[in-house]
Parts: structure tokens; sequence; C-alpha cells
């Protein structure tokens, strides 16, 4: 196995990083919000739920 480049996507103004697994982790910058998750779309629906940022932080 090679080294992979993590897909990063940004919803709610949240970054979504999916790591090996695949799983998917929501930050709020360095910050780590709510747990691992299984798939993109239940990161994308937490990251939905909290409140809205105005810019994304990296």
């Amino acid at each position: 196995m090679g080294w992979k480049t993590p897909k990063i996507e940004y919803v709610n103004g949240y970054k979504i990083v999916e790591v090996d697994g695949p799983i998917f982790k929501v930050y709020d910058g360095d910050r780590q919000l709510g747990d691992d998750f299984p798939y993109s779309g239940e990161a994308a629906a937490h990251a939905t739920s909290l409140p809205k940022r105005d810019h994304p932080r990296d």
C-alpha cells in the first residue's frame, strides 16, 4: 500500500477529512468534533447539525 493523500471537503464551514479505513473525521481548525464516522454522509450530517461557521479554518 502506498501513501494516500487525505480527501478533504468542507460542510457548513467545518472540515471533513477522509482517512484510511475509510474513516471520516469532522474538524473545527485542529480540534476534532464528534466521533469517527464510517460514512461521509454521517460526517456531513454531523457538520450540518453544528452551528454554521462563516469561514472554514485550516
